[in-house]
């Protein structure tokens, strides 16, 4: 029993910290065994990738890897969204100024002008860009939370996961943005980018994974990607459907992803979805 018990100690030893294993679920959405992900995954009860849910139970962002795919912990917002059909980064960036206080090099609190009221970390895992005109220096940081705030506070406090590099006079420039993935909208737009794809149709404020990497089935705004001769591209049309690189009537659509199959007997909407690894 000791052999055992020291021989187990040095294959969990040997593993990367990382390593961390997770559900290999059926059609049905059972669980089938476990596989090594790409890496650790916290929270709270199990969902499936083919699962919504009113409780959230992942930090927003997640990655989720299982087999070739890739998924993100996202919420939807808006109207319902539809399977298969991309949906759209919600939120916007706010171009403001940082409070009247001079921050030291290495601090990670900072408080950003902003007039909206602010749920408890309405920010946490976007971005802050700072633009330091004084040093010429730009510098960008991760925020690791950040507190309610009423619109009445004209600012709003936030926490950095690392100190600042560089000092930041008072009322420097800033730009601030949430979680790409907190708020997921299923519209129609040409001014948001797609950040993931839905498996199931999801119910607005519910939480979901949405897929950003590997084999795909998209729906086809109207002729099916690869019909055409040397027509592999696949791109996203303004409502997350998918459009063929002939039938782009505008410059500068997002890129989906490729045809994976061979389709010269005719198009298929099976393609290799390229959005985030």
């Amino acid at each position: 029993m000791k052999k055992i018990f020291i021989g187990l100690l040095l294959v969990a030893f040997l593993l990367p910290a990382t390593s961390h294993y997770i559900p290999v679920l059926k059609s049905t959405g059972s669980i089938d065994g476990h596989q090594l992900s790409a890496g650790p995954i916290s929270g709270g009860q199990w969902q499936s990738v083919y699962a919504q849910s009113v409780t959230q139970n992942f930090p927003i962002g997640t990655r989720l890897q299982i087999d070739d795919r890739v998924f993100r912990y996202c919420q939807a917002k808006g109207t319902t969204a539809v399977a298969m059909k991309a949906g759209h980064n919600g939120t916007a960036d706010l171009g403001v100024n940082t409070y009247a206080e001079i921050y030291a090099i290495g601090e990670t609190e900072l408080r950003v002008e902003d007039t909206n009221t602010r749920a408890v970390n309405y920010y946490k895992d976007g971005y802050v860009w700072i633009m330091d005109l004084v040093s010429g220096v730009y510098q960008m940081h991760k925020i690791k939370s950040s507190e309610v705030a009423a619109a009445a506070d004209d600012h709003v406090h936030i926490v950095l996961y690392e100190g600042i590099s560089i000092a930041v006079p008072a009322s420097t420039f800033v730009s601030i943005w949430p979680n790409p993935y907190s708020n997921i909208l299923f519209t129609t737009s040409a001014y948001s980018s797609m950040v993931c794809v839905p498996l199931i149709p999801v119910t607005t404020d519910y939480y979901f994974w949405g897929q950003t990497w590997g084999p795909c089935f998209g729906t086809a705004m109207s002729a099916i990607p690869g019909a055409a001769s040397a027509d592999r591209a696949v791109y996203f049309n303004s409502d997350g459907a998918l459009i063929n690189g002939a039938s782009l009537t505008t410059n500068g659509a997002q890129l989906a992803g490729y045809v994976i199959t061979m389709t010269s007997g005719g198009g298929d909407q099976f393609y290799m979805l390229q959005i985030t690894p």
